[in-house]
């Protein structure tokens, strides 16, 4: 081998090894990978994505509360159920289904929550999930228990249709639920 070919051969290695991107690491503790997002969860938290009954698929535990938010693939959804696609267009615009959601609180999980009979968007715009800009939508929502009006916030990456969903809203949630998603990464 000529010197010319040699220094061509080292050239095209280091060019390779230049234009090569580390894999990202694996999440260390507990995380959630939910389609192509991989979030880290805080510590005690756990990600349900099938139970049983499948009243809690795609729900965030912390401590008592059994279900603070959801984190779903739409991807994954069944092709034969309806499903409204999520849309800050349309009163109920976090929920995905063709009938009238529940209010889902700390209180009342899913299964256990009333009918919600009202919803107004009170804010929407964009807002980040790691590094990817996601449809953001804050509605406040009447119940036919009052005291289970609340407020529900949705993050909504259609190119990926993966959806999140706080339930609950107030400034510590809201805060906490901000910050974990800024950490999130997507493969």
């Amino acid at each position: 081998m000529s010197v010319r070919h040699l220094v061509l051969v080292v050239a095209v290695t280091f060019g390779v090894a230049a234009c090569s991107t580390p894999a990202e690491p694996a999440p260390s503790g507990p995380h959630a990978t939910v389609g192509a997002l991989h979030l880290p969860l805080p510590s005690g938290a756990t990600y349900t994505e099938h139970s049983p009954d499948g009243l809690l698929d795609g729900c965030l535990a912390e401590a008592a509360v059994v279900c603070e938010a959801r984190i779903l693939d739409l991807r994954k959804a069944d092709p034969q159920a309806p499903i409204n696609p999520p849309s800050t267009k349309r009163p109920f615009g976090w929920y995905t289904g063709t009938d009238l959601p529940t209010c889902i609180t700390p209180a009342s999980p899913p299964g256990k929550a009333t009918t919600a009979t009202g919803s107004t968007l009170v804010d929407s715009g964009f807002a980040r999930i790691g590094p990817k800009n996601a449809e953001y939508g804050r509605w406040k929502v009447t119940c036919e228990n009052s005291a289970q009006n609340n407020q529900v916030r949705m993050w909504w990456l259609p190119t990926s249709r993966i959806l999140v969903v706080q339930y609950g809203s107030f400034p510590g949630w809201d805060a906490k639920m901000d910050n974990l998603l800024a950490g999130a990464t997507f493969s």
